[in-house]
């Protein structure tokens, strides 16, 4: 529209007619008008503003989108639907692919907006500062609450314990007239209480059933214990190939072995991927040493897992396909223990949701009984339910855990060590997800 008012102001108006000179003009008062609207001289400086805020670089700024990994066009998506102001922003799953600076920015960002915001999204932390109304969308209803996640959770689980017991004591009166009616049906002594009785039972109005959400399970296979060290790095010095030797991470060292509960958390880019592979034994180190134990089995969750599944195929030929040495049977009751039962584990992964295949994912780096599992933005795609069944079946996995996730209540829930990934570095941190949230808003 610049280029276009440029044109018109530019444009000769000895070789116009009178009509073609009225209408140039009424564009040009129209465009004008537009621009003023949009603030179009303000534009840049407010979309340098959106993006350097939501953690982009100033030499990012003019990069081809597609030059970003996922969770930064992510971030260029949420950009793109906050620089037009809306009156109404409706965010679905914002948080995924996110880091703790990037959400601690987007919280603030929403809680100032004035503008009615409606999210959809499984992140409690992000919930709990974010909204003030929660809808409940549950056997084709919406019920509304008032509150935050944490206060929507217990209201509920109120409502439910008193619409339980109510539905209790209308059936055992229901079952208690039953019986005098059974009894006395055929009494012709007794027809008038009959009839009474009928009516009194078909008097009462029972509380609904209290529907329960579909239940998610999950059952890692535990390993056999192998003695430590496991998994090591001493003065790792961690980059890729072909990249003129550049250095992504310096002088990491790490231990993992049966009873570790790691968590890696800092900035987008910062290495935590990188890292993680480097721990695998999948890129070489630069320099330092790495130790893996000659019978240690690593289960290696990635963001990009489900990419890797082909999607004619269905959960069952995902494992025939791998391990074509095992039967078919096997494969299902495996499947069983992370909640793909049934039709599901023969439909092609096309027609799974994205938490059903997840799941899948799981079931295919579990096989093997791994004693490390190595889990990168897990919870993605996944409901509150999966996420809490997941955590339980975590929990009490007998083999060593590292976890990278901006899922705040996730890892809190998890892990008892945190590893800054951050300007080369990889740095022990001495406190809790909450210490480290408020360092970061310093």
């Amino acid at each position: 529209m610049m280029e276009e008012m440029a044109e018109l102001t530019n444009a000769d108006e000895s070789s116009m007619t009178e009509k073609e000179k009225t209408k140039r003009t009424k564009r040009m008062g129209d465009v004008a008008i537009r621009l003023g609207d949009i603030d179009a001289e303000g534009a840049e400086a407010k979309a340098v503003q959106i993006l350097t805020g939501i953690g982009f670089q100033h030499e990012d700024l003019h990069n081809a989108s597609n030059k970003f990994s996922g969770g930064w066009r992510m971030r260029i998506a949420i950009a793109k639907v906050i620089f037009s102001e809306p009156e109404i922003l409706m965010l679905d799953e914002p948080t995924n692919h996110l880091d703790i600076n990037a959400l601690i920015w987007l919280e603030n960002y929403i809680v100032n907006l004035d503008c009615t915001i409606i999210i959809i999204s499984h992140a409690r932390d992000f919930l709990n500062a974010t909204v003030h109304e929660i809808i409940h969308f549950q056997g084709q209803k919406l019920t509304y609450y008032k509150g935050n996640f944490d206060s929507f959770e217990r209201i509920k689980l109120q409502k439910d314990t008193v619409a339980t017991k109510a539905r209790s004591g209308q059936l055992e009166k229901i079952s208690h007239i039953q019986k005098f009616i059974d009894k006395f049906r055929f009494n012709a002594k007794r027809a008038t209480l009959v009839q009474s009785r009928i009516k009194a039972i078909n008097r009462i109005d029972v509380t609904s059933e209290v529907m329960q959400d579909p239940s998610v399970v999950f059952m890692f296979p535990n390993p056999e214990k192998i003695s430590p060290p496991l998994c090591r790095l001493d003065e790792a010095v961690i980059g890729y190939p072909n990249t003129n030797n550049k250095v992504i991470l310096d002088k990491v060292n790490m231990n993992i072995d049966l009873e570790t509960r790691i968590a890696l958390i800092g900035p987008n880019g910062g290495g935590k991927s990188t890292l993680v592979k480097a721990l695998n034994g999948l890129l070489e180190l630069q320099d330092g040493y790495r130790f893996l134990h000659n019978r240690l089995r690593i289960g290696l969750f990635t963001q990009h897992h489900m990419d890797s599944l082909d999607l004619r195929l269905s959960a069952v030929e995902q494992l025939m396909q791998k391990y074509p040495e095992e039967s078919s049977e096997r494969f299902r009751s495996h499947l069983g223990s992370f909640g793909i039962t049934g039709n599901m584990a023969l439909r092609p992964m096309y027609l799974l949701s994205g938490g059903q295949k997840s799941r899948v994912s799981f079931a295919v780096i579990t096989w093997e009984k791994p004693h490390i599992l190595m889990l990168d933005e897990p919870t993605n795609h996944l409901d509150f339910d999966a996420i809490n069944a997941l955590i339980v079946a975590l929990n009490n996995f007998e083999g060593g855990l590292v976890v990278v996730s901006h899922d705040e209540y996730f890892l809190s829930a998890l892990c008892d060590k945190l590893y800054v990934v951050n300007k080369n570095r990889c740095t022990a941190f001495d406190g809790d997800l909450k210490d480290y949230r408020k360092q970061l808003m310093k």
